[in-house]
C-alpha cells in the first residue's frame, strides 16, 4: 500500500508539473504573438514573464504556495486574452482588401465585393471586384471543393452554389492577414488573423488553386436540396454581413474553413456533420461525407475519388468561359436527391444543370 501511495504521489506531481508548464507555455506564446510585430518588445515581455515566474517559485515559502501563486500569471493572461477584440482599419493585401456585403430583397440576393481576379501567376494578377444578383429560386445544387495544398489530410474547403443559367457562386472562408504578415498554423491559434468570407467567381478561387498553385483539388456534389441550399446561402450571408460590422478572429482549430462550413450545414440539416472530427485533419471530411451520404456518389470510393479530382480538366482549357462546366463533367447521372418543384419550375431533377456550359459573368 505504501508503494502504491508513493507512485500515486509521483504521478500526481508529474501531471501537475505538465499542467503548470502547459499553462505557462500557452501564456508565453500568447504574449509573444500579440507583441510580435515589435520583436524586441515581444522578447522583453516574454523575458519579464519568465522572470516573474522564476521569482514566484524561488521566493515562495513552499512549493505548493509557489505553484498556486504561479498560476495567477497564466490566469491573468487568459482574462486579458478573452477580452481581446480584432482591430479594424488594418492594411490588408489586395486579395482580401475588400469585404463582401450581401443584400436581400424578397428572393433576390445582390452580392457586393465578389472577387473575380484573373491570374497570370500566383503573385501577378488583375484585381477585379464586382456586384452580382442571384435569384434564389434558380438555385439548383450545392457543391464543395477540397483543395489539398501540401500537408497530407489537410484541405481547404470551398462551398459553391450552382444556379440555373448563371455562373456558380463560390464562398471561401479564409483567414485575413495583414500585408507582409506571415501565414502559419500556430499564429492562427493565437488570434493573429481575422476570419473572412470571400465570395468569388470559380475562375478566381478554384482556377488559382488548380492552374497556378498546383494544388490537388476535388469537387463533389452534396445531397443538400435546393431549399436547404438556399437556407445555407442565407446563413452564410448573415455571418458575412455580421463580420463586416463585428470582426471575429480566425482560429486554426475551432473556426477555420471547414468546421465553419460544418456549423452552417448543421443549421439547415440538424447535427449531421461532426465538425470537431476534423479540427486539424480537415481532409477527413471528404471520406466522411462519402460514407455518411452528404456527398453524392454512384461509384466505389476509390473510383469516385479519382473522378472528383479536377486539376487535369482545369488545365485542359485554362480559366476560359467553360471552366465551371468542364470541371464538373463527372457529375453526369448524379441527381439532386429531393426535387424542388417550386424552384425547378416543374421540371424533373437531373444532371443537365451540372454539365451545361454556365454563362460567364463579364
Amino acid at each position: 500500500m505504501i508503494q502504491k501511495h508513493h507512485w500515486g504521489n509521483r504521478l500526481g506531481q508529474a501531471a501537475s508539473g505538465l499542467l503548470f508548464a502547459g499553462l505557462h507555455g500557452w501564456a508565453v506564446l500568447a504574449l509573444y504573438f500579440w507583441f510580435g510585430a515589435f520583436l524586441l518588445l515581444a522578447l522583453g515581455v516574454v523575458l519579464a514573464y519568465g522572470l516573474a515566474v522564476y521569482g514566484i517559485l524561488r521566493f515562495s515559502k513552499n512549493r505548493r504556495m509557489g505553484w498556486w501563486t504561479g498560476l495567477m500569471l497564466p490566469l491573468a493572461v487568459m482574462l486579458w486574452w478573452i477580452g481581446r477584440q480584432p482591430l479594424t482599419g488594418l492594411d490588408y493585401p489586395k486579395e482580401t482588401e475588400q469585404s463582401a456585403h450581401v443584400e436581400r430583397e424578397l428572393n433576390f440576393l445582390t452580392v457586393h465585393g465578389i472577387r473575380d481576379f484573373r491570374y497570370r501567376t500566383v503573385d501577378d494578377f488583375e484585381p477585379r471586384w464586382s456586384s452580382r444578383s442571384y435569384d434564389l429560386d434558380q438555385l439548383r445544387n450545392v457543391d464543395v471543393f477540397f483543395s489539398y495544398w501540401g500537408v497530407p489530410q489537410v484541405a481547404h474547403v470551398i462551398t459553391s452554389f450552382v444556379f440555373k443559367d448563371q455562373a456558380p457562386l463560390a464562398v471561401s472562408i479564409e483567414l485575413r492577414r495583414e500585408t507582409d504578415e506571415p501565414n502559419t498554423l500556430l499564429r492562427g491559434i493565437f488570434k493573429q488573423y481575422e476570419i473572412c468570407y470571400i465570395w468569388a467567381d470559380e475562375r478566381d478561387v478554384i482556377a488559382l488553386r488548380t492552374l497556378h498553385r498546383g494544388e490537388e483539388v476535388a469537387v463533389h456534389r452534396t445531397s443538400l436540396t435546393p431549399d436547404q441550399g438556399r437556407r445555407l446561402l442565407l446563413d452564410m450571408m448573415e455571418r458575412t454581413n455580421s463580420l463586416e460590422d463585428q470582426p471575429e478572429f480566425y482560429n486554426t482549430l475551432t473556426d477555420n474553413c471547414t468546421n465553419a462550413i460544418a456549423r452552417h450545414v448543421n443549421q439547415v440539416r440538424g447535427r449531421d456533420v461532426a465538425w470537431w472530427r476534423g479540427l486539424i485533419l480537415t481532409g477527413r471530411y471528404e471520406k466522411m461525407g462519402y460514407d455518411q451520404g452528404w456527398l453524392l456518389h454512384t461509384q466505389p470510393w476509390e473510383q469516385h475519388l479519382a473522378a472528383s479530382r479536377i486539376r487535369d480538366r482545369a488545365k485542359a482549357g485554362g480559366d476560359g468561359p467553360d471552366f465551371s462546366a468542364r470541371i464538373r463533367t463527372h457529375f453526369a447521372g448524379m441527381e439532386t436527391p429531393v426535387p424542388d418543384p417550386a424552384a425547378e419550375g416543374g421540371s424533373a431533377p437531373g444532371s443537365g444543370a451540372a454539365v451545361e456550359q454556365y454563362p460567364t459573368e463579364k
